[in-house]
């Protein structure tokens, strides 16, 4: 891609990759680790002015798969488990505009914003008013199909 300045990097991560999460810290810690790998290429593409790949990070919420059977969400007009037909429309929209970060749903931004603001005492709070403390509580994983 950089010898042809022609592609694109997608990076597939999780708004867990963004902020700790109860329940979850091997996942988070993963998807942390995804989006430094990602974030540090996009920069050394950048770098070496090679405008011609683009990248797009992609961090959703819950999606309904089946991967995380079980998770529940108390706000669920602002953090719906995403099904993931939307999802696949949203990537793709992403991809084909060239957009370098994509979360899902919108309202993620504003928590985005909030993170890199807040001390972890007041993440915990905010975690704690949203319910993501509590959402790994009835976490059952994919169930095995017989």
């Amino acid at each position: 891609m950089l010898a042809k300045d022609s592609g694109h990097l997608v990076t597939v991560a999780s708004m867990a990759g963004k902020t700790g999460c109860v329940g979850l810290v091997d996942y988070c810690a993963s998807k942390h680790g995804a989006i430094g790998c990602h974030d540090s290429i996009a920069m050394e593409i950048l770098a070496q002015k090679k405008y011609g790949v683009n990248t797009t990070l992609i961090c959703p919420f819950f999606i309904n798969t089946g991967m995380f059977h079980g998770v529940t969400t108390k706000c669920p007009a602002l953090f719906p488990i995403l099904e993931a037909e939307y999802a696949v429309e949203c990537i793709m929209e992403a991809i084909l505009t060239n957009r370098p970060l994509l979360c899902m749903p919108k309202a993620s931004y504003s928590i985005l914003a909030l993170i890199g603001l807040l001390p972890i005492e007041a993440q915990v709070l905010m975690a704690d008013f949203f319910g993501t403390n509590e959402s790994m509580n009835d976490f059952q994983g994919r169930q095995k199909k017989d």
